[in-house]
């Protein structure tokens, strides 16, 4: 694809992401997408086939777009940085976007298995590209597994009351200091 074509598809997703956060699956139409994206209804079915393509499409970029941000964040100099930075990035910020939705239910349930699997792939590469990071301070592959496992876990827990987005942003910045200070310890025995 040309960067014209990429450039109008990152322009419809961000359209869709807002207009089914905004109305919920059930109540987002091709002609809403097609108007919040200022395009017509035939343009737009020159880009997708139908809403749940859209759909698929919009959310899959949202995830990646992501994990690029929570991985970039892991080159920063201290390990509570990265780990915060790379919570926030992922997990804080699509909460952020979830969060202030009346519609999260509805749109988390109206995902396909198509659209379930390729979010899992997304994040399968996040949390590979997680493991690999925190094998340079430890050889210790259950040491790894057990970090991995927490940072991987902790964010639904932290959230389950549905907090407000500062209070869960707070809670991620407890969990990456208590796992630094864990893999600080580890490193410096």
């Amino acid at each position: 694809m040309d960067d014209r074509r990429n450039a109008k598809r990152d322009a419809i997703h961000a359209a869709a992401i807002g207009q089914f956060t905004g109305r919920g699956y059930a109540g987002t139409s091709m002609a809403n997408i097609a108007d919040a994206a200022g395009m017509s209804r035939p343009a737009l079915y020159q880009y997708f086939r139908d809403k749940d393509d859209i759909f698929a499409s919009a959310f899959v970029a949202l995830f990646d777009h992501h994990v690029v941000q929570a991985l970039e964040k892991l080159s920063e100099p201290h390990t509570v940085d990265q780990l915060d930075g790379f919570l926030q990035r992922f997990d804080g910020d699509i909460w952020e976007t979830m969060a202030e939705s009346p519609h999260t239910d509805e749109i988390i349930s109206a995902k396909t298995g198509e659209v379930a699997t390729a979010v899992a792939d997304v994040v399968m590469r996040l949390w590979n590209a997680m493991r690999s990071h925190l094998e340079q301070y430890s050889n210790d592959a259950a040491l790894v597994d057990e970090w991995v496992d927490i940072l991987r876990m902790s964010p639904k827990g932290l959230k389950s009351d549905q907090p407000p987005v500062a209070i869960y942003r707070r809670r991620l910045s407890t969990l990456a200091r208590s796992v630094a200070a864990d893999i600080d310890a580890a490193t410096t025995k």
